[in-house]
């Protein structure tokens, strides 16, 4: 996941790209569509190493008088991270208010996504799709948002949103999780188009066109003939 962590995209894309947010919120599953600047974005992974008596194991000093430098041991990684600006305008949507789209980016920051009853449970894990690119799955750190454009009525339709993610999952090595029912089966996240149609997305996710009960079962579709344009759809992993 981390092969590079600074992961440069093209800078010639000036133009701001739809892109989006997938949520899995309390088995609620859904999406929050904006607009991305794909300038640059920076990932941050970091480790901890110390310092060791070689004999015995025990940690001690930073420095050691008979050696350039302290013998170390591995201690662990931590979780990475990233940021992003996001920007949502709604002035292409008829001068809807646009707290519509960043009140529901704020409720991915509360426990149980702020449902009601819901409170005991951790807030919902996030990941990032623009296009092709999508990011491992994390949690919202922060937000920052900026409303900077208003209608006479004083209703906001355009707003920058700065978000923070952290990593949710350790799903790069052996450590074991602290919450065992945290950890997730890999899943892969399609985001409807028109024309799309769930025995095609299964012939061509399984080879199998008869495997889009699967589909329609794990995220729980009442009428696997009615898909919606931009519904995220989760892809169990094969059997």
């Amino acid at each position: 996941m981390l092969d590079k962590i600074k992961q440069k995209l093209s800078p010639e894309k000036i133009a701001l790209e739809k892109a989006t947010l997938v949520y899995d919120n309390a088995g609620s599953r859904g999406s929050i569509t904006c607009q991305f600047n794909p300038a640059s974005l920076s990932i941050s992974k970091s480790v901890t190493w110390k310092s060791v008596t070689p004999s015995s194991g025990d940690e001690k000093a930073e420095t050691q008088p008979d050696q350039n430098a302290p013998d170390l041991i591995f201690a662990g990684g931590s979780s990475a991270t990233f940021s992003m600006d996001l920007i949502f305008d709604t002035t292409i949507l008829d001068n809807q208010d646009v707290r519509g789209f960043t009140n529901q980016l704020l409720q991915l920051t509360l426990m149980g996504g702020g449902k009601p009853g819901k409170k005991e449970e951790d807030p919902p894990v996030v990941t990032f799709i623009w296009g092709e690119f999508e990011l491992f799955d994390a949690y919202i750190k922060a937000v920052q948002i900026s409303y900077s454009l208003f209608l006479p009525s004083g209703i906001p339709v355009r707003a920058r949103a700065h978000v923070e993610f952290v990593q949710a999952f350790d799903s790069d090595g052996d450590l074991p999780a602290q919450n065992p029912t945290s950890r997730t089966d890999p899943r892969k996240i399609h985001l409807v188009s028109e024309g799309d149609r769930l025995d095609f997305l299964a012939y061509r996710e399984y080879g199998s066109a008869d495997r889009w009960r699967e589909i329609a079962e794990s995220n729980q579709l009442e009428d696997p003939l009615k898909l919606r344009v931009g519904q995220s759809l989760i892809l169990p992993p094969m059997a």
